[in-house]
């Protein structure tokens, strides 16, 4: 959370409505050129990849939260994702000098939701990012790049595609590790091997990276510049399509910054400045899914669902997969319902994701059914249920009883899934907080992490919220930096004594000083000297 100085500019609905559709929403800054130059010339002496920048950028510049409180900032984060957003522990500054472009990606889903299948992430908008410029950022500069609209596609076929590459480079790196050991980057010997039958790979398959390579062509055709004077920022759904748009072809360095946030709650009313209108008529195939989202943003149903093909369900063209799917959720009848059922249940992992989609959009008329099927369900399936339970968030509260013993399911991953969908539906029940310790004690690190996020969200629904103060303080030295990042937002967020003290003593040791011993001395001076008698000593 952040102390609020200046009353945030919320966003209107002109610019909600965009970042729905498109993705981002890009801004400009209040804070005078003078500051983003001092963050420039901070921010070049750090390292993109290295402790002294990354995940330690706020510690070696400090003055860099300035920009986060600032009051368009805010507003645009507290539109987006609700008022008690909060900052994730990953950021990355992106450093160009020269390069080439890079290629175009979501980001890794590790820092938000493990896609289902590796295939199904949520629409909904529960993770943001932040991108800044501290300098002036033309098209020359080698700006990032968007594609608009990318956030709800799956992009199944290019997905499935570069699966069959990361499983061949996943065994090639297996069978130089049993050669070698696990350290591969220690042995030269193990790292031309290792390179060697990727190489081998490639020569062999040459079919597969062609078809890639026409697979990711409509995507780097539609994709567009994020340029802007220094000081511009953009908020950015997690799952945008982007990379770097083209080279620096400058003689200057180029820095983008980029934070992600996340939702504290899940939205009960809009948290943007709406006037009240609903979603504009648009005539797009995805209207659907905006309209979706554009309803639970503002917490109210989604309504004027459109007509669909049931073979759009099953077709390649995700944008009106995506739409057919949702008018089945909104529409909600027996036969509707049904279609979607029948192919959630399915063994096509392209359809099942789609289907899934659909059933979200349904929200309370689809969860009896998942939760009747969660009591039969084997680990694959169940993991899928507990994943669109969780998404439908609170509106699955009668599937409660269910998730919270799937929290301790003999398989791994339905428990992960389970404590991260405890988060959303629970919040607004009085819940007892055993299910949460349990699985903040887990002998795996993803449950542990998920439990944590989830205690995060439900901190205001526990009535014995201290009694996860003792597992949450373990968790402040797990060797998994995420469960360490959530175990200390869930004790802030406890709000009791016990809790704030325990998160207070930590963050007061864990802090981490980015200055040598004369870091009090203005670079470039000399250390100052002080004289005791006749003694001169150096401070």
């Amino acid at each position: 959370m952040f102390l609020d100085v200046q009353k945030p500019v919320l966003l209107d609905d002109a610019a909600m409505q965009r970042f729905i559709a498109e993705g981002c929403v890009t801004l400009q800054s209040d804070l005078p050129r003078d500051y983003h130059a001092r963050m420039f010339a901070a921010l070049d002496e750090l390292q993109e990849g290295g402790p002294l920048g990354h995940n330690n950028l706020l510690p070696c510049v400090p003055e860099l939260a300035q920009l986060l409180h600032e009051p368009k900032v805010r507003g645009a984060l507290a539109s987006v994702l609700g008022a008690n957003y909060y900052l994730h522990f990953h950021r990355h500054d992106h450093f160009q000098f020269p390069g080439a472009a890079q290629p175009l990606h979501k980001d890794g889903d590790n820092h938000s939701h493990y896609a289902v299948d590796g295939l199904r992430r949520m629409h909904r908008t529960r993770f943001a990012m932040l991108f800044y410029y501290p300098q002036d950022t033309p098209l020359e500069k080698g700006p990032t790049g968007i594609v608009p609209r990318s956030q709800y596609l799956p992009r199944r076929g290019l997905e499935a595609a570069r699966r069959k590459v990361y499983e061949a480079h996943r065994r090639c790196r297996q069978q130089v590790e049993a050669e070698f050991g696990k350290r591969i980057h220690a042995s030269e010997e193990a790292q031309r091997a290792l390179q060697h039958r990727l190489e081998r790979f490639r020569n062999d398959h040459p079919a597969l990276f062609q078809a890639i390579e026409k697979l990711e062509e409509p995507w780097e055709a539609a994709k567009v510049p994020l340029v802007g004077e220094a000081g511009t920022f953009s908020v950015v759904h997690f799952d945008l399509v982007h990379g770097r748009y083209g080279a620096n072809a400058t003689n200057l360095p180029r820095h983008m910054v980029k934070f992600i946030f996340v939702r504290d709650r899940e939205p009960c009313q809009p948290s943007w400045r709406h006037l009240g209108q609903p979603w504009p008529d648009m005539d797009d195939a995805m209207s659907p899914v905006w309209r979706s989202m554009w309803a639970w943003h503002g917490g109210a149903p989604t309504n004027a669902p459109r007509p669909f093909r049931v073979a759009d369900l099953d077709g390649e063209d995700e944008p009106a997969a995506l739409a057919a799917a949702y008018t089945c959720g909104t529409v909600a009848t027996a036969e509707t319902m049904q279609l979607l059922r029948d192919r959630f249940l399915g063994d096509e992992v392209a359809t099942r994701t789609i289907a899934a989609y659909g059933l979200v959009a349904a929200g309370r008329m689809a969860a009896p059914w998942l939760a009747e099927r969660l009591h039969q369900a084997d680990a694959d399936l169940a993991v899928r249920i507990v994943d669109v339970l969780g998404d439908i968030g609170p509106g699955a509260v009668d599937a409660l009883p269910c998730i919270s013993a799937a929290v301790e399911h003999e398989d791994v991953n339905v428990r992960r899934y389970a404590a991260e969908a405890l988060g959303t539906v629970a919040q607004g029940q009085r819940i007892n907080s055993r299910h949460l310790a349990t699985a903040l004690m887990d002998e795996d690190a993803l449950v542990r992490r998920n439990a944590a996020l989830a205690t995060a969200r439900l901190a205001a629904d526990l009535g014995d919220g201290d009694a996860l103060v003792a597992p949450l303080c373990e968790n402040l030295h797990h060797w998994h930096h995420h469960v360490r990042g959530w175990a200390v937002e869930a004790l802030q967020r406890l709000r009791s004594p016990k809790a704030t003290q325990a998160a207070l003593r930590y963050l007061a040791t864990a802090r981490w000083d980015a200055t040598p011993k004369s870091g009090d001395v203005p670079p470039g001076a000399k250390p100052p000297r002080t004289v005791v008698g006749q003694v001169s000593v150096s401070a």
